[in-house]
């Protein structure tokens, strides 16, 4: 039996409130888009002065800072208009607000059919400014968990970064591990991007389907970040068996993901949060999100059976699963 919706705060039910949080995102991303947040940055300006700065209408601006101050994204007192957060919103919600309004579009005949109708990196190749977005999000969060990362994985000397596109966690991981070298496996189109500042004498871009293509051999550490959410639980299984028998006798796997069962105490943000990441890889890859306890249950099939779990500070959503053979 479907329940009905519950009433929010107050009661105000449910729909309503998802009405105005809506608004209020929608506002928050017109102010972006029309450089309110940028034209803040220095300091407090008056309505009038930020809507000759902006290039707007002062009673557009106007009513546009109101709905900002209502939904606590900027402050109005005596000095005049200021942000209530520095940095304002930047890259992860102008991102989000296209992923949710335009690629989540036609998600209904996708839940319908079971069938994704356009998958995610062709509809972002179509958009040069969401992929530049994506990029630097996908690069600063590579660098804010590259210290546990690295304190995390054990002692290797060859690494193969399977799915590792711009090679962001390779990079990362050789600056703190000087005697290491990598191999970052992808698609001809991805791999082609390989960052600028990977240091060519230890990294190596190979172009190839890494769901069919040869995985090599004698590997110390094969990483599998953020990729297996993009497949189903078939197509992962299989790959966790490939990318065994890739290893070394004493090789490891380290899946870096998001838990499908949010952390307890995290709030029900957090469970909003993954719900929303899943039903998105659903609408483009067919994929999801994958628990924990299913990851390691596949890796023993492989017959890496020693796994530990590493939870990760700089973000309590996601967790690094490290798994190897019994000693």
């Amino acid at each position: 039996m479907i329940m009905p919706l519950p009433e929010g705060s107050f009661g105000v039910p449910a729909p309503v409130l998802d009405r105005l949080g809506a608004a209020g995102y929608r506002a928050m991303i017109a102010g972006v888009r029309l450089g309110v947040f940028t034209a803040l940055e220095a300091g407090p300006l008056s309505v009038e002065k930020l809507a000759t700065t902006i290039g707007g209408d002062p009673a557009g601006v106007r009513s546009l800072v109101n709905v900002l101050v209502t939904f606590g994204y900027l402050r109005h007192d005596e000095d005049g208009v200021t942000t209530a957060a520095t940095p304002g919103p930047g890259d992860a919600e102008l991102f989000w607000h296209e992923v949710l309004f335009e690629y989540w579009a036609d998600i209904e005949d996708t839940i319908r059919t079971g069938t994704p109708r356009r998958g995610f990196y062709p509809w972002l190749h179509e958009r040069p400014a969401t992929a530049a977005r994506l990029r630097r999000m996908f690069a600063g969060a590579a660098a804010d968990l590259a210290d546990d990362i690295a304190a995390a994985l054990p002692p290797a000397a060859t690494v193969l970064d399977i799915g590792g596109g711009h090679g962001d966690h390779t990079v990362e991981l050789c600056r703190r591990r000087p005697d290491l070298r990598a191999t970052v496996f992808d698609l001809p189109e991805t791999i082609t991007a390989l960052r600028e500042d990977a240091p060519p004498d230890r990294v190596t871009a190979r172009a190839g389907d890494y769901l069919t293509d040869d995985l090599g051999s004698g590997h110390d550490l094969v990483l599998l970040f953020n990729v297996l959410h993009g497949h189903r639980p078939e197509e992962c299984r299989e790959l966790l068996q490939r990318a065994a028998k890739s290893l070394s006798p004493t090789g490891s796997i380290a899946i870096l993901d998001h838990d499908r069962e949010p952390p307890a105490g995290l709030g029900p943000a957090a469970a909003g949060f993954l719900g929303m990441f899943d039903l998105t890889l659903w609408q483009g890859q067919g994929g999801g999100m994958h628990r924990y306890a299913d990851l390691a249950a596949w890796l023993g099939e492989a017959g890496l059976t020693e796994t530990r779990v590493v939870p990760l500070a700089a973000s309590p959503l996601e967790k690094l699963l490290i798994a190897g053979r019994p000693s």
